[in-house]
């Protein structure tokens, strides 16, 4: 099994119990529950009339242990691992704000209700600032201490279900980076299979179903349920979309390896691109910045080839900026180059400029850079054959590929394109 499809079966089960949640008729019925699965409830009064009572209000509903003062209270906990805490405010030894803080060092998310009576009552709602969820009047009504304890729990539960989602999409989130990294280096080197794209791209269609229902589940949870997860479902959805993106253009790729030639908007190559990477960019702080000639006419190119070279240049930039502090921005432009503006002198061109503001290439690599296996990148990061790729892409389809660089003032990519208005006769990249 491929770590995408042991994504794909871990979302599944976090969508399926997600809904669950949700549907009618899923809430349990304590009552037919064993009582090893009631959850547990500590009631701490020094007073054992209160201690009682409250006893006979939540049993069979809830297991009750009980306990005398904050000492007890304390030892009974890590033996009973309580799903909440019921305490007076007022009680010799410790009182019930101090055995809160106590017990929240210990564990922060078990929820703590307090009992108080008038005298105590600003003491209660500063608790509640505090982090106690709630605190119950003197005398109460047995509906509205049900109430609150069934609002507890749930809150309870909600927030260790947010952390099991957080812990589990942060885990798929470093197997999809991995999935990717593995995918841009098999680009680069010019090794990516049908087989493994397919491998890919069927647990990524899934991943995104199951995650759209996950997400359908939690906009239907109460207003206790966890945000947290609710934006890092955002950033899986990202990536799911670049990797759905990647997967279609080398698919494309490999479908078009007898007929690469298409008559194609070359800003249409560059936007798509671009969409694939929108994620990254957001998350490294990056300002994209574009300005494609209006009315570009198009032109015969080898479609998923010319992405390859946009996408590696665009990558190539990006990774540049992530390493400064200063602001990060990448500019991509485009214009039709007639042959005394520069283009090939066989006719005109359309030029597409990748400038970035990086850290610039030093003048003594420069010669080097378009070299097979020459890398800039750390160890392991690169192969050091994008742009020798891209240089041979493009020299494909008759075009050309230049470095404008001064050391410590970004670095700018030149690439010019023929304008054909008949298919080329020219080889299709292999």
């Amino acid at each position: 099994m491929t770590p995408l499809q042991d994504i794909a079966d871990a979302v599944t089960g976090l969508a399926a119990s997600a809904v669950s949640r949700s549907e009618p008729g899923s809430a349990r019925d304590a009552s037919r529950l064993p009582a090893a699965a009631l959850k547990t409830i500590l009631v701490v009064d020094d007073e054992l009339g209160p201690r009682e009572a409250l006893r006979h209000i939540l049993t069979p509903v809830y297991n009750v242990v009980m306990a005398k003062d904050g000492r007890e209270a304390t030892e009974l906990f890590a033996v009973a691992k309580p799903d909440m805490v019921i305490s007076d405010i007022r009680m010799p030894v410790m009182s019930g704000i101090e055995l809160m803080k106590a017990l929240r060092r210990r564990s922060p998310d078990t929820p703590f209700v307090l009992l108080t009576g008038y005298a105590t009552l600003e003491s209660a709602q500063e608790a509640v600032r505090q982090g106690a969820f709630d605190y119950i009047s003197k005398p109460y009504h047995v509906h509205d201490i049900r109430q609150t304890i069934a609002r507890a729990l749930e809150q309870a539960e909600q927030k260790s279900e947010g952390r099991k989602y957080l812990t589990r999409l942060q885990a798929m989130n470093t197997l999809l980076e991995e999935q990717i990294r593995a995918l841009d280096q098999k680009a680069s080197l010019g090794e990516l299979s049908t087989e493994m794209i397919h491998d890919l791209n069927n647990p990524m269609s899934v991943l995104g179903g199951y995650i759209s229902l996950l997400e359908d589940s939690l906009s239907r949870e109460s207003k206790y349920g966890p945000s947290e997860s609710r934006e890092f479902i955002d950033v899986i959805k990202e990536q799911i979309e670049r990797c759905v993106g990647l997967t279609r253009r080398f698919l494309d790729y490999a479908r078009n390896s007898r007929q690469a030639w298409d008559r194609e908007d070359v800003n249409e190559i560059i936007q798509d691109t671009f969409f694939v990477l929108r994620g990254r960019l957001r998350a490294l702080h990056i300002r994209l910045e574009m300005a494609l000639a209006q009315a570009l006419p198009e032109t015969w190119v080898q479609p998923t080839p010319l992405q390859q070279v946009f996408y590696n240049l665009a990558a190539n930039a990006i990774d540049a900026l992530a390493g400064i502090g200063t602001e990060r921005c990448l500019t991509v432009t485009s214009r039709l180059l007639a042959p005394e503006t520069g283009a090939p002198a066989s006719g005109p061109a359309i030029e597409v400029v990748f400038r970035d503001s990086g850290p610039g290439v030093p003048a003594e690599i420069r010669e080097q850079i378009f070299t097979p296996f020459f890398s800039t990148k750390p160890k392991g990061r690169g192969t050091g054959l994008g742009l020798s790729i891209c240089k041979r892409i493009l020299e494909e389809h008759g075009g050309a590929i230049r470095l404008e660089s001064e050391f410590g003032h970004g670095a700018g990519f030149i690439v010019t394109i023929p304008l054909r208005s008949t298919k080329p006769s020219l080889p299709a990249t292999a």
